[in-house]
């Protein structure tokens, strides 16, 4: 690495250990610039500032950024939507497991509307909106967005309320056996998809799906 990229991978560094060490309340440009024993000058020149600094830190840890095309392969295409929904859930939970750091940033964003948290809320829209577009419309038969964001919404909750809650319902937050049970819950869920969902490729539906918006198109 270049002498500045060694420097930023510090400063990235010093941010989580002060996310880690007082939570969102405690974070600064300042403070991560003692932390990193840089100058806060140097944050600004090499990130424009907190806004940046974050967004930087986040590409690197956020789901969403970290796969950015998660249907762009053609392996991804031959699996059923509802089996590439299910992977997706379960990697969201893998993602955010045993990364408190990044949780705390999750957190302070539901709680804390400003410049930075709008920011990382837009981005994860957008490339959360490439994942959904590509299994929305494949049919009529389910609202197949609002299925995904009302399962998605429980995923993070439940993961961001392990914090301050050891159970939900009765259901242990903590260990592999609460989550061995939530993982069944969302699977079991995921069978009120219709049934082409469940059985078909991606591919498969894509193809039938085009030559009717190619009709629509030329009426």
């Amino acid at each position: 690495m270049s002498r500045r990229e060694q420097t930023e991978a510090r400063i990235l560094q010093a941010l989580g250990e002060q996310i880690r060490a007082t939570g969102m309340a405690g974070v600064g440009i300042n403070a991560v610039a003692k932390r990193a024993k840089v100058s806060k000058e140097l944050i600004y020149r090499y990130f424009e500032g907190f806004p940046g600094l974050m967004s930087a830190w986040m590409q690197k840890q956020d789901f969403w950024s970290s796969h950015p095309d998660l249907l762009g392969d053609d392996e991804s295409s031959q699996r059923p939507p509802v089996d590439l929904i299910l992977s997706m859930l379960h990697a969201q939970i893998g993602a955010l497991a045993g990364n408190e750091t990044l949780m705390e940033v999750r957190r302070w964003e539901l709680i804390e509307r400003n410049e930075v948290t709008a920011h990382l809320a837009e981005r994860r829209e957008r490339a959360a909106r490439s994942f959904v577009d590509r299994v929305d419309g494949l049919t009529d038969e389910a609202d197949v967005p609002a299925m995904i964001s009302i399962m998605l919404a429980g995923v993070l909750y439940l993961m961001l309320r392990s914090k301050t809650e050891g159970q939900f319902l009765g259901v242990p937050l903590r260990t592999n056996e609460g989550w061995a049970r939530f993982y069944a819950a969302i699977e079991h869920l995921a069978r009120a998809f219709p049934e082409d969902l469940q059985r078909e490729s991606l591919a498969t539906l894509e193809a039938l799906r085009k030559p009717a918006c190619d009709k629509k198109d030329a009426a």
